[in-house]
């Protein structure tokens, strides 16, 4: 039994839904050609837009020579047959405190606690494509993509 195809609109609310459910995730970056995987944590702005609080780290400079970034949420792993997760393909900011990154970030932040730390870094993943999968029920491992404007 196939997965139904949603409409953009639709396709669009249920990732947001899913979205906000999870606030964890792991960012790909590359620095000299080397792909690297970081555990986040993660906040939902408007349009789909995250944000990810950090201590900063060597995804900071692997932005800063390649902003093209990819954020993988998913439902624990069961089997590679039913998962339910989306990547999301985008490019990425950073921030420090005081710039304008920082300063959104902190509208969608719901623990202001969590900004209390000096050394706290923000990095903003803005989306081009949103890949959504949801195998749970059927096992049909058909990828809904979601373009951002």
């Amino acid at each position: 039994m196939e997965n139904v195809k949603l409409s953009n609109s639709q396709l669009h609310s249920t990732i947001r839904s899913f979205l906000m459910e999870h606030n964890q995730g792991s960012l790909a970056t590359t620095i000299n050609n080397i792909p690297r995987s970081s555990p986040v944590m993660f906040f939902l702005g408007k349009d789909l837009d995250v944000y990810i609080i950090s201590a900063g780290g060597e995804k900071f400079k692997a932005i800063e020579q390649n902003p093209n970034v990819c954020l993988l949420v998913t439902t624990e792993y069961l089997d590679y047959r039913r998962i339910k997760g989306v990547q999301i393909f985008g490019r990425a900011k950073t921030g420090y405190k005081g710039e304008q990154v920082y300063n959104e970030a902190r509208e969608y932040i719901n623990d202001k606690h969590l900004l209390d730390n000096e050394d706290v870094k923000i990095i903003k993943i803005s989306p081009v494509e949103i890949v959504y999968l949801d195998s749970t029920k059927t096992g049909d491992r058909t990828k809904q993509i979601l373009q951002v404007q």
